[in-house]
């Protein structure tokens, strides 16, 4: 099967019935949703008269063009998660995930002290985990990934040409320390794939390798 179908199929039938509405609502009425949200935030901009009545107009037009198609059923549940940048991030990311993880919701995160909100902060999200994790200080505290031979040890994050490597562990604490912060890799992973956001972690193929046996 081609990658397209490939994909079509994780999103309609990897995340249940909740999931697969709102992936085929996206593909029929999508960019009349995409619209929707630029326009309100325009609206909510707007100083002119003249221009809020237009755009009140526009979005009012939108909504009765998606209520009235017949793929339209409704929006799924947001999530609103308040984080907060500093050491504890990653903790409270997987907190996040673990309250996330069992429930047919969209997740929308705002940083503390960060006035925004959406899909670009939401993805800001995903890169800001995915930069932690590859933190030299981090992995020294939970030891995912092989280190690097940084012999000058100048950079800050991890710098591996082939993908970061998944480090073996005897048993013991830093083993179990792993196997839970893996868990919640996974459950991240997981979250960005069901509503379309990306986890830019360089892997190597042995990592996808041993995932799939």
């Amino acid at each position: 099967f081609s990658l397209k179908t490939r994909k079509m199929l994780l999103k309609y039938t990897a995340f249940g019935p909740s999931f697969a509405v709102h992936w085929t609502q996206e593909s029929k009425v999508g960019s009349f949703l995409k619209r929707r949200a630029t326009v309100q935030t325009e609206l909510n901009a707007a100083t002119d008269p003249r221009k809020m009545q237009e755009l009140s107009q526009e979005l009012s037009n939108i909504e009765e063009h998606v209520v009235r198609s017949n793929f339209w059923l409704g929006t799924l549940q947001s999530t609103l998660v308040r984080l907060q940048k500093g050491e504890n991030f990653l903790g409270q990311s997987d907190a996040a995930m673990e309250i996330l993880a069992n429930a047919s919701k969209l997740m929308e995160v705002q940083f503390e002290g960060e006035t925004g909100f959406g899909i670009a902060v939401t993805q800001s999200f995903y890169v800001e985990v995915a930069q932690a994790l590859q933190e030299r200080s981090v992995n020294r505290k939970v030891p995912m990934w092989v280190e690097d031979d940084d012999s000058g040890g100048s950079a800050d994050h991890l710098l591996s040409r082939k993908g970061l490597l998944l480090r073996p562990l005897p048993p013991g604490l830093e083993r179990d320390s792993a196997v839970l912060r893996f868990r919640f890799l996974g459950r991240l992973m997981g979250q960005g794939l069901r509503e379309g956001f990306i986890v830019p972690l360089p892997l190597a193929e042995e990592f996808f390798a041993l995932v799939l046996n």
